[in-house]
């Protein structure tokens, strides 16, 4: 099926700004596109993956995907797709169990979200000529991003290869953004030339890394609209990035681990810390009843606190979580599990703690006392963060990004924060990190209380 005629002017279904149409006509193979709020980001890059100028929704072979971080972060950007699609692509359908789009001529263009690293694994074997992501930044680090370039493909040479994303200049992936695009704290244009070698045929490729900025005054269509003024009532720090787009990396305002997380950085404890095979790993929990379970893996090798491993996920029962210790392969000393691990449910009639000692039998699990005030326990994990702690810089990652923003709740009538931690996307991982300091005791000198070492089955070594 061919392309249809141009629409007439009184036919305009959208018009991008001078912004976006620098964005829309970019033919460079990787482009970042945003900065600050209001530049019209998601909409660029819904329009952009139909690849319009290259005829891509009336050919049968062009795969476009758009990713958000969780599901949903991408409710928006299909409820906007819903409104636009059909009227660009008349006959466009939309399967809403398998967030495709599927127009006349079979080309589609399809949504996804990658929350953990290990979720690009569910897109082997896939293939799409345009792979956008949407807010990048808010992925922690470009492993995820990085590994879709290897899905980047078509067999028909007329459709471009693209990796788009948009973003804000905040979030916890700012550094590594700032990094591949070469953006400096003002938040400047960049066009990078890339070599790409390839060491068996000698071959030099060469290509083109570009960042377009946007800002509010770029997009005519929220003037008079009231967001400037909503923008002009934030922080001076969220002025910064969401109004001017600068990428100057403000700090978290009411972060309890602010110093702390500053100080292992300062000292170089924030870095690879490898598995040390054979010896006990421990683990520290927060149980999600209703939402999140995060993970935290430990050893303590000659005194010291090594973090070697996160993990993180929603919405699975415990026969998950059991499930994916025993895939690790470790040698495993105490579960410790936060207090309410012990109430039983109404339901079952069993507790986790019961629940999970059944799933992993012979593995020796502990439940933390509660304390009297978060707070105290927030202190004590202060403290021990300024001592013998090393924490995996990848393997870790999620969990480093949720230390650093775990907060205290803002009072927005009194403006104070209170002395109540916020509960948001950071606080699962930092709860369970609280369960270590507020329930593991160092190995005495003398070993004799080691903890006793299991294999991956439980059973003693």
């Amino acid at each position: 099926m061919g392309a249809p005629e141009a629409f007439t002017p009184e036919q305009v279904i959208w018009e991008p700004t001078p912004r976006q149409s620098v964005f829309l006509a970019c033919d460079d193979f990787e482009v970042l596109y945003g900065g600050a709020a209001g530049g019209g980001k998601s909409d660029a890059l819904l329009i952009d993956a139909l690849c319009l100028q290259h005829d891509g929704p009336y050919n049968a072979k062009h795969r476009a995907v758009l990713f958000r971080r969780s599901f949903p972060e991408l409710r928006d950007l299909i409820d906007r797709a819903l409104e636009l699609y059909p009227l660009i692509v008349p006959g466009a359908e939309y399967n809403q169990t398998e967030k495709v789009w599927t127009f006349p001529s079979g080309a589609k263009v399809e949504f996804g979200y990658l929350q953990h690293d290990n979720d690009r694994l569910k897109y082997r074997g896939r293939a799409w000529n345009y792979i956008g992501f949407d807010e990048l930044t808010l992925w922690p680090t470009p492993v995820c991003y990085l590994y879709l370039f290897s899905r980047c493909r078509s067999t028909d040479k007329s459709l471009p290869r693209y990796i788009r994303a948009t973003t804000n200049p905040d979030g916890p992936g700012q550094k590594w953004v700032m990094e591949r695009w070469g953006i400096d704290e003002q938040g400047g244009e960049t066009n990078l030339r890339v070599e790409i070698v390839d060491e068996e045929s000698g071959i030099i490729t060469i290509i083109r890394r570009r960042f377009i900025p946007a800002r509010l005054s770029d997009n005519k269509h929220l003037t008079g609209t009231g967001y400037r003024e909503a923008l002009l009532q934030m922080t001076p720090e969220e002025r910064e990035a969401l109004l001017k787009g600068l990428w100057k990396g403000s700090k978290v305002k009411g972060a309890y681990y602010l110093n702390e997380m500053a100080w292992l950085r300062q000292n170089g404890r924030i870095r690879s810390v490898p598995h040390q095979a054979g010896e006990p790993v421990n683990t520290f929990w927060d149980l999600g009843f209703n939402d999140t379970t995060a993970i935290w893996f430990h050893q303590e090798i000659a005194r010291e606190h090594r973090f070697i491993h996160a993990y993180e996920n929603s919405g699975e029962s415990l026969e998950h979580y059991a499930q994916y210790l025993q895939q690790r392969g470790y040698v495993f000393g105490t579960h410790f599990l936060p207090h309410d691990a012990g109430n039983k449910s109404l339901q079952t009639g069993k507790s986790s703690k019961e629940i999970l000692e059944a799933l992993l039998p012979g593995h020796r699990f502990e439940i933390v006392p509660r304390v009297e005030q978060v707070l105290f326990g927030i202190n004590d994990t202060r403290l021990k963060m300024k001592g013998p702690v090393f924490i995996d810089e990848k393997e870790c990652g999620d969990g480093i990004i949720a230390l650093d923003n775990y907060r205290k709740k803002y009072n927005e009538k009194l403006d104070v924060f209170t002395d109540e931690p916020l509960h948001d996307r950071y606080s699962n991982y930092a709860d369970a990190f609280r369960q270590w300091a507020q329930g593991y005791r160092p190995t005495p000198a003398n070993n004799n209380s080691r903890p006793q070492r299991r294999n991956r089955s439980g059973m003693a070594a």
